[in-house]
């Protein structure tokens, strides 16, 4: 069964959490030009505080250390909340004193830094052959790395018991103490309930329940995330798309998808698949191929083949041989190249179209090519569209996963530190 397929069996939102709010800036970003962003609630006295809390945690995030007189002058919060929200953190070991600046009249002011140390995010990056892994400190540095490839066959169970083991090696390797986990994972996610409706990549991942499955194995909160959308907010947090609100990443490898960013959040669509423009047809009359058989990688090697391509003498052809014959003049690995180039720039710029975004990404292994893919399809998606926005390659590359699982990680973690202020306040 096709993912899309999949999507008709399945209730469009499962009731219960709130859906996840806006991105904002986290780890010592600074977004100029744009807004921090919280997530929405309802505006009882109770929210507020913790508003103002997490526009106080990163702040120091942002900054490094600050006097207390600098929070309310950086966060445009009243200075008496801000002294007091302020206070409450540091009771509660998120914020700490860390010495005095002489100032120029009257008493010194005392500097608080941000306590990153007090705990760690692990995140994970769920590929179709591969599983990376990384712990962070609550500032968003990476503490500790590890990859493994995978076998795409063996089913949720295993693949999780990998997880576990591979996890808490690396907790306990950097010493750090987990306060939750951020997931990238292909196929289509709900990410309410924190389901994995469909992977087509991975075998048996159909309606996996691997938010609930992480959270039992680790103890700690999960969030799961589509690992295309994952990738666009590593993109926006550590990568090209820092200080674009709305933009497109668009992911070429195996497969294709794109993730939409639009006013600082993700875009889902009502079942939770926006973006999957591998379902765009791109054939001719008579040729009934998808945007993904033509424009992946493997879809650009099939192509060639088509054409006539002559395998090497080693019998294996990849998408990086059909690119070096292109360039090198052979007429079917040219062809496929061009219908590749043309495939992924139809579904760019019908998304671009749509959304009218600052900047688009493109991400994924066929990229590697570097220049040898950009130029065309820039100057492609010229003859799909007449919007006109910079087209830039991955600045984070095969890492760009795993930066947006730490990312959905801080901000779960974000919240769980807001509840240890709460818990402070009210003990």
């Amino acid at each position: 069964m096709t993912e899309a397929s999949q999507l008709h069996k399945t209730s469009p939102h499962v009731r219960g959490e709130a859906r996840p709010g806006p991105i904002y800036p986290l780890a010592g970003e600074v977004v100029s030009g744009t807004r921090l962003v919280v997530p929405r609630r309802s505006a009882r006295p109770s929210y507020m505080k913790e508003i103002n809390l997490l526009i106080i945690l990163d702040a120091f995030r942002a900054a490094g250390t600050l006097s207390r007189a600098a929070v309310a002058r950086s966060t445009g919060i009243s200075a008496p909340t801000a002294s007091k929200s302020v206070q409450q953190l540091v009771d509660a070991g998120l914020l700490v004193e860390d010495g005095r600046d002489a100032g120029n009249i009257g008493k010194p002011a005392t500097r608080i830094r941000f306590n990153a140390a007090c705990g760690a995010v692990l995140g994970i990056d769920l590929g179709g052959t591969h599983l990376r892994l990384a712990v962070s400190d609550l500032s968003g540095s990476i503490q500790g790395r590890s990859l493994e490839a995978i076998d795409p066959e063996a089913g949720p169970a295993a693949i999780l018991a990998r997880i576990n083991e591979l996890g808490n090696r690396l907790l306990n390797e950097t010493g750090q103490s987990v306060m939750a986990i951020g997931l990238a994972t292909p196929g289509i996610v709900n990410t309410e309930a924190g389901t994995v409706i469909a992977a087509r990549n991975l075998k048996g991942w159909h309606d996996v329940p691997i938010k609930r499955m992480l959270e039992d194995t680790f103890g700690v909160p999960a969030v799961v995330e589509n690992d295309v959308n994952a990738a666009a907010l590593g993109e926006r947090w550590h990568g090209a798309a820092r200080g674009h609100d709305s933009f497109l990443f668009v992911s070429i490898g195996t497969g294709i998808g794109a993730g939409l960013i639009l006013d600082g959040e993700i875009y889902r669509g009502t079942h939770f698949a926006a973006g999957e423009i591998n379902l765009l047809p791109v054939g001719v009359p008579g040729d009934a191929a998808f945007l993904e058989d033509r424009g992946s990688g493997p879809g650009i090697v099939r192509r060639a083949l088509e054409l006539g391509f002559v395998a090497p003498p080693n019998g294996r052809i990849t998408t990086d041989g059909v690119f070096a014959a292109a360039s090198a003049g052979d007429e079917a690995a040219r062809r496929a190249v061009a219908d590749g180039v043309n495939a992924i720039a139809f579904g760019t710029g019908v998304l671009m179209a749509a959304i009218d975004p600052s900047i688009v990404v493109l991400g994924g292994g066929v990229t590697s090519q570097g220049d040898a893919i950009l130029r065309p399809v820039t100057e492609a998606i010229g003859n799909v569209v007449r919007l006109r926005c910079e087209v830039v390659l991955s600045e984070l590359g095969v890492d760009a996963q795993l930066h947006g699982a730490l990312f959905v990680g801080l901000k779960r973690a974000d919240l769980a530190l807001v509840d240890r202020v709460r818990t402070q306040v009210t003990e």
